[in-house]
């Protein structure tokens, strides 16, 4: 079996997540995702939000519950990523990462 290709593969997902309208996407994602991988991705957002509105690490890691690694690697990907997260949920004040 051949290992996917991860660009095409995303592209599926990219292309079909724009096909949606927004009165179908809840609907969407019930159907596709799981209830866990459903909290999974909301509590990356919220990590990311509480990361770009200047949060530390361990008050995020304590109102989210959560530990402080899950939270280094969202800031890992505000940090080093391809700025989709802070595209849509808006630009890091102070342009830093507070760790403590």
């Amino acid at each position: 079996m051949s290992k996917p290709n991860l660009e095409k593969e995303k592209k599926l997902l990219v292309e079909t997540l724009r096909k949606l309208k927004s009165s179908d996407l809840s609907n969407f994602l019930d159907d596709l995702l799981t209830e866990e991988e459903i909290l999974d991705l909301t509590q990356r957002i919220k990590i990311a939000q509480a990361i770009i509105a200047g949060k530390t690490y361990d008050e995020i890691a304590e109102s989210v519950e959560t530990s402080t690694a899950t939270v280094s690697k969202i800031g890992q990907v505000l940090k080093y990523g391809k700025g989709g997260l802070e595209k849509v949920l808006g630009k890091r004040k102070g342009g830093g990462v507070k760790k403590k």
